[in-house]
């Protein structure tokens, strides 16, 4: 008895063996279905990564798409939008159909699958409020009053509802079929190729020579019709934009996969990997410079605040080598922006928030006459017509004290002879046969009419046509607009639509109908005059319009769920298995993306790989909590 005391019983294992290389590697074939553990055979684990091609396309080929679409926007219906429906897009239409594609091939692997084997299907309570959001944005979608964009798409969006169902259903996908550590790597290895790829032509586009000006690249994106025409995007010189649509959501795309590059960078020991992962950080940091894009900057700087705090203990146990590295790269950034000024322009447009107050408040275009507001003062100009085709002004004041005007022969106009109102001058004009008028207001001209079929003054647009203007009501960055380049004007514009849509919004790609367009003073004092406004800037006003305040509350829950529960794993600061390694990366990099999305909205660009990354981190939690469970049992 003495000699069987000291015996090892079967089912012990030591703590630390469960990390060694052997053990590890068992443990990668091992799939957790409802707590049970089972064995798969290394070509079952084979089989499942062909489920994974979609998601490699995601992460991969997906980003570089990019195509010449010339399509029919039908919005010339509307007074903001001009006459012209044909539009020619590049970055958009492909990439969502390409998207949509991806996700109905998922959907139908996934119902195979249920049919063939019903418990493969796994549940988790953070699933509850991300089927919230889809259920949500689908039924904003159905009973919106422009259903039918919602479901296929708009004018420099092409977000749909089946697109927002599609990265719903992403995240379960991935969550379903990460199953060993081999599917992880197949992942992230896919993520690093796409990466590097962008890398290429975000150099190319900054030292000028993008590749889509030239020849090939002409070819490359556009039919044959249209090779004989020279191409070139009007995002300024040397300014890189991928084929991401817009320089913007090139920071939003390096605040997403950088802080992963450089967390596996850390813990990577792979004398062959290491050398691509720094060609790959060093890429994205060049795009980022390039991009010149503030959000993506503050992003990374907040993300590594957090990175910090996780990494605490690796960081002090390897001192010697963080430390060095933490100066260096300190050093590298002071000298870099020492060159050109980089971060101190990009920090101070952040920090700039300065109250603002322009002299031109309000134009009101009544049925018998124009007013103007101006530094407090109103101007009221009513305009009249002969049967000699001679055109006559009455000018007030709000008290209705006459104004004198001094005509001017040489030009036909009338000059404004008070000092409430400096160089204000009215012209007479025929505006497309129309008998119109012009108010030049600190060297901007305003046309108006009342020559119409009910005799009312109209402003007419940039579009040519006639409309109503009216000042939209403004909330919490009322007096900051200029802020974030004029985002203060969007948010402070965007808020109060959130009232109407505390329940069902607008419908999925619908913005440009709910923002008030014919808000055409502030659209002219806050940098809009010649835009339209077709999102708001930030995902989470997005998503408040569009699918509603309920659903944007629905996906918070989903993510701060998905936060708490990566914390507290991480926290502990043991990455002691590959799991842990990998989902610290994407705990961090999705952090880092939804702090860019405060002043950024979503994109089909660059969406579906955050997506896919939430889905791949979420499954990651489970396996790294299950094999917590596991050590604890024993």
């Amino acid at each position: 008895m003495a000699a069987n005391s000291n015996r090892t019983p079967k089912n012990y294992t030591k703590k630390n063996e469960r990390y060694k290389g052997n053990n590890a590697t068992a443990n990668e074939k091992m799939k957790h279905t409802n707590d049970n553990t089972i064995f798969q055979s290394e070509s079952v684990s084979k089989w499942n990564r062909l489920f994974l091609i979609p998601v490699i396309f995601l992460v991969t080929i997906y980003p570089l798409i990019m195509r010449l679409y010339e399509y029919d926007t039908h919005l010339s219906q509307y007074s903001w939008f001009p006459y012209n429906d044909k539009y020619i897009d590049f970055f958009l239409y492909y990439k969502q159909g390409f998207f949509i594609s991806m996700s109905l091939i998922m959907a139908i692997i996934v119902i195979v699958r249920a049919y063939i084997n019903k418990s493969f299907l796994k549940f988790t309570p953070i699933f509850v409020p991300l089927a919230t959001y889809a259920f949500l944005a689908l039924l904003s979608s159905i009973v919106s009053k422009y259903r039918s964009y919602s479901f296929s798409g708009i004018f420099e969006q092409f977000e749909s509802i089946f697109a927002i169902l599609g990265y719903c259903l992403v995240v379960y996908y991935v969550y379903l079929f990460i199953q060993t550590e081999q599917d992880v790597k197949f992942i992230i290895n896919s993520l690093l190729i796409g990466v590097l790829f962008l890398g290429l032509i975000g150099l190319l586009q900054y030292i000028g020579h993008d590749i889509f000006a030239t020849e090939f690249g002409l070819k490359l994106i556009t039919p044959s019709v249209y090779w004989n025409e020279p191409l070139e995007f009007t995002f300024g010189k040397n300014r890189v934009y991928l084929t991401l649509y817009n320089p913007n959501y090139v920071g939003v795309y390096v605040s997403l996969v950088l802080p992963v590059l450089i967390i596996l960078t850390i813990f990577n020991k792979s004398l062959k990997l290491l050398p691509i992962y720094l060609i790959a950080i060093a890429g994205m940091i060049l795009c980022l410079i390039g991009s010149q894009s503030t959000t993506g900057l503050f992003a990374i700087v907040a993300s590594s605040l957090l990175a910090l705090i996780l990494l605490r203990k690796y960081l002090i146990k390897h001192f010697y080598i963080s430390i060095p590295v933490i100066l260096l790269a300190i050093a590298a950034l002071f000298l870099f922006n020492k060159s050109n000024n980089y971060l101190t322009v990009q920090l101070n447009k952040l920090l700039n928030i300065n109250k603002t107050q322009s002299k031109l408040t309000d134009i009101q275009t009544m049925d018998d006459e124009v007013r103007v507001t101006y530094n407090e003062n109103t101007l009221r100009t009513k305009f009249f017509l002969d049967d000699m085709g001679n055109c006559f002004f009455e000018v007030s004041d709000d008290a209705d004290n006459s104004i004198p005007v001094i005509f001017d022969e040489s030009n036909g106009s009338f000059t404004v002879q008070d000092e409430r109102f400096p160089s204000f001058i009215i012209t007479p004009v025929l505006y497309d046969n129309i008998y119109s008028f012009t108010i030049k207001i600190d060297g901007h001209d305003w046309y108006f009419t009342n020559q119409t079929e009910d005799g009312t003054y109209y402003f007419i647009n940039n579009c040519g046509k006639l409309d109503k203007i009216k000042t939209a009501p403004s909330s919490l960055f009322t007096g900051y607009e200029q802020y974030g380049s004029g985002r203060g004007y969007l948010w402070s514009r965007t808020i109060p639509l959130l009232k109407k849509h505390l329940f069902l919004g607008s419908g999925a790609d619908t913005f440009i109908f709910e923002f008030p367009q014919q808000d055409y003073v502030n659209l002219y004092n806050y940098g809009y005059v010649d835009q339209l406004v077709t999102k708001p800037h930030s995902l989470y006003l997005q998503i408040g319009v569009q699918t509603g305040v309920l659903s944007l509350l629905a996906l918070i829950v989903f993510y701060f769920m998905y936060f708490i529960s990566s914390f507290k794993l991480y926290i502990k600061g043991q990455f002691m298995t590959y799991y842990s390694k990998v989902g610290l990366s994407i705990f961090i990099g999705t952090f880092s993306y939804l702090i860019c999305e405060i002043a950024n909205d979503s994109s089909i660009t660059v969406a579906p790989v955050f997506w896919v990354l939430i889905g791949l981190g979420i499954a990651i939690n489970h396996k790294v909590n299950l094999s917590l469970k596991d050590e604890a049992a024993e």
